[in-house]
This record gives C-alpha cells, sequence and structure tokens, in this order.
C-alpha cells in the first residue's frame, strides 16, 4: 500500500517520531491534523468531515495514510517540494510527517495519553487591515435558466487619490454556488461610460458577461471557490487609479441549488509600492478533448517579447483537468513555472513563491495540461461553462523600470 512506501522513503531517517515506536494519536498526530487539516475539517468546516478528536480520526487512519501519501490532501494543487518551486504558506506536509501518519496508521493508530495542553489549531487566515471593502450592492440570485450564469456588477471605489492593492480577504455569500469572482479595474471613462450602458440595458442589478467583462477592464484579485485571498509580494501591488470604477465579475453554477448571493471582497491598499504588478496569462484556447480517454494532453507555447518578474502562479483548469505544467525554454536550458500533478478545481488559487521568477525577453514559456475525459461521452472544447474546459496559468507580474506597461490601456 501507498502508506508502506511512505515508511519505506523516509520515517526511520527524516522523523523525529522514530524514537518512539509506533506513533500515538496524542503525541504525534494530532499535531499534525491541527496544523494543516482542521482548518477544514471541523464541525462547521468545509470539508465532509471533522477530524478533531481520537473518535473522529481513528476510524480514517489508513485513508489519511493513503491520501497523505498520494499528496492528493493536505489540498495543493501546486508541487511544493522544491522540485519546480516552493510556495508561501503552501498547504504541503513535511516528509516525516506523512511517515509518520504512515506508520500510526499501520500499528492500528493508537491513542496514546492526552497532553495536558492539547494541540490548537491556527486560526482561520484573515486581512491584517482592511481599508476599502467592496460588495454587490443587493443580493443577486443567479438566473434558472443558466447552468452557467456570469454576472457583472459595478463597483465605485470612491478613491479620491491613486492606490495599489497589496492585499485581498474575499467574503463570498454562497460558496457552494460561486465558481469563481475576478474583481477587475476599468481605467478610462470610456470604459466606464460602456458598462453602464450594459447594465442599464438589463433589468436588475449588473450585466450578463459570459466568459469576460465585455468592456476593456485590468484584473485586480480573483479567487477560486475555497480561496479566502492573499498579500501580495511585498513590495508589488495592483494600480487602482482615483475616481475610476471597478467591474466585480461572478461566475456562478447551480448545479449544488439556486441561491441569493451577495459577494464582498475586503482590500488593503497603499498610497504607493516600489514595483506595479499586472496579472497576465499563458492559454491554450483550441481545446479538442475527444470522451473515455484516460489521458488527452494539450500543450501550446508563448514566446516572451520583454524581460518579467514572475511572483505567482494560479493554475485553472475546469474538472476534466487532472495535470499542469508550465516551463520557460531557451536553448540549453529548462526553468519549471509550475507542476500540478492532482488537479482539484476546488483548490484552485494564486500561489505566491516564496523566490521570484526572472524570465527574459525570447524565452519560450510552454504550457502543457493533462485531461481525464472518461466520464464525458461527447466532444468537450474550450469555454466559459463549468461542463466546458480550459488550460491556464495565471501569473503575477512586474516588468523592469522603464519598460512600457504591459496588457493595460492606461
Amino acid at each position: 500500500m501507498l502508506f508502506l512506501i511512505a515508511i519505506e522513503a523516509g520515517y526511520a531517517e527524516l522523523s523525529d517520531h522514530s524514537e518512539r515506536d509506533p506513533p500515538t494519536y496524542h503525541q504525534d498526530i494530532a499535531p499534525i491534523l491541527a496544523s494543516n487539516c482542521v482548518e477544514c475539517h471541523h464541525s462547521a468546516g468545509v470539508a465532509p468531515f471533522p477530524l478533531t478528536s481520537y473518535d473522529e480520526v481513528a476510524p480514517y487512519a489508513e485513508w489519511i495514510a493513503a491520501v497523505t501519501a498520494e499528496r492528493t490532501m493536505p489540498p495543493s494543487n501546486l508541487d511544493n517540494s522544491g522540485t519546480c518551486n516552493t510556495y508561501v504558506d503552501a498547504r504541503w506536509l513535511g516528509e516525516a510527517d506523512i511517515a509518520a501518519i504512515a506508520s500510526w496508521a499501520q500499528a492500528g493508530a493508537p491513542a496514546g495519553s492526552p497532553p495536558d495542553d492539547p494541540p490548537e489549531s491556527p486560526p482561520a487566515w484573515t486581512l491584517d487591515r482592511v481599508d476599502l471593502t467592496l460588495a454587490m450592492p443587493e443580493p443577486y440570485t443567479p438566473s434558472e435558466t443558466l447552468d452557467d450564469d456570469y454576472r457583472c456588477f459595478i463597483l465605485d471605489p470612491g478613491l479620491t487619490e491613486d492606490a495599489f492593492v497589496t492585499g485581498f480577504e474575499v467574503r463570498l455569500g454562497q460558496s457552494g454556488m460561486v465558481h469563481h469572482m475576478t474583481l477587475f479595474a476599468l481605467d478610462s471613462a470610456e470604459d466606464e461610460a460602456f458598462a453602464a450602458e450594459l447594465d442599464a440595458n438589463e433589468d436588475g442589478s449588473g450585466y450578463s458577461c459570459l466568459g469576460d467583462t465585455i468592456v476593456s477592464s485590468r484584473w485586480l484579485v480573483g479567487a477560486g471557490p475555497s480561496d479566502r485571498g492573499a498579500l501580495m509580494p511585498a513590495g508589488t501591488g495592483l494600480f487602482m487609479g482615483a475616481g475610476r470604477k471597478t467591474v466585480l465579475q461572478m461566475h456562478y453554477n447551480r448545479v449544488h441549488g439556486t441561491f441569493p448571493d451577495q459577494t464582498a471582497v475586503d482590500l488593503k491598499l497603499e498610497a504607493s509600492v516600489p514595483h506595479e504588478a499586472f496579472v497576465e496569462q499563458v492559454d491554450a484556447t483550441d481545446l479538442e478533448l475527444p470522451p473515455g480517454m484516460p489521458e488527452v494532453v494539450e500543450t501550446d507555447l508563448l514566446k516572451l517579447d520583454a524581460d518579467l518578474t514572475l511572483w505567482g502562479v494560479w493554475p485553472h483548469m475546469h474538472t476534466l483537468g487532472t495535470k499542469l505544467r508550465v516551463t520557460a525554454e531557451r536553448p540549453g536550458s529548462e526553468t519549471c513555472l509550475a507542476q500540478v500533478n492532482h488537479y482539484e478545481f476546488h483548490w484552485q488559487r494564486f500561489a505566491f513563491y516564496e523566490e521570484p521568477i526572472h524570465v527574459r525577453y525570447g524565452d519560450t514559456l510552454r504550457l502543457t495540461c493533462t485531461y481525464d475525459t472518461t466520464s464525458s461521452d461527447t466532444m468537450t472544447n474550450w469555454g466559459s461553462g463549468t461542463a466546458d474546459e480550459m488550460c491556464i496559468a495565471f501569473f503575477y507580474i512586474t516588468v523592469p523600470e522603464g519598460v512600457p506597461l504591459p496588457f493595460t490601456n492606461r
């Protein structure tokens, strides 16, 4: 079994638990779960069952050993092993912890003696300072006629001076119904007028915006269904112009029901930052995924026309995606930018590198996405619906001083 492999691979030499044989729940396993699992696995959490006590954990011992050895838990799309980068605050167990869990499960999940001070789970992440909150003006209920409802809401930040977003926290009204949300900046009066016209032409709050905002706009922050938010890398931020409006795009999928939603986004702002950042993507849009295939691979290439610094990445596919890889290639060398070994739609989020990566003019970015279409009985193509597919790597980037600002109409 997989958890036996974990023992052979590293338990004896990597784990300080080796002094005690076997590990016990209270002394060895509970602290691991408290630090890495209980944030989701508690009675009111998003996970399907709690893991807060021995009685709750013991029946799942072999399952926990298997999914941690496979690295399908804790939830993390991006490989954080160091073979292709490491990420800030990654959900990633060390080999010693995986080996300890495996040994504990093999020994029959012994309880051990409860400590005087049981381990406490770290508090849920929250933004350290909120300077601005942007919220949908009223609850919105997705259309019953659409499986995927894209709705854009024009929001006025009311900024009297230019600012830069350096952190954000999302407060989803209906997390089970949200495919994703993205907040965009409108950089001109013409773009604002066009958005207002789209809004006025439809009943109710907002306007339909399948796929994109329709108007020219610039990405500020985005989040998947389980992503609460993040601080941007130190010294970087995303520009918001004084007096300019924003567009909040919500993608709702009604597979779990239809409910009124009123999502809000909290922002941390600074008056200036050393490096203005942008979000840009590399994608493979010419997707033709035949049904009934355990592995379908799609690849696309993008040649860079400028030097860039990459600070973070968000891999994005839909429900058929299984693996994703992005590399930067130049004659004689290859740099791994992102590696996803077990893609899970609900785990998608921006992850920031512990060390930024510099790519150069002339480098070729290679994006490869892998899909399992055995659950499909028709061809699947690129599209904005959840039942369609995508192959995208979003990057959080900065450019060298003096280089023209990319990807913006400012």
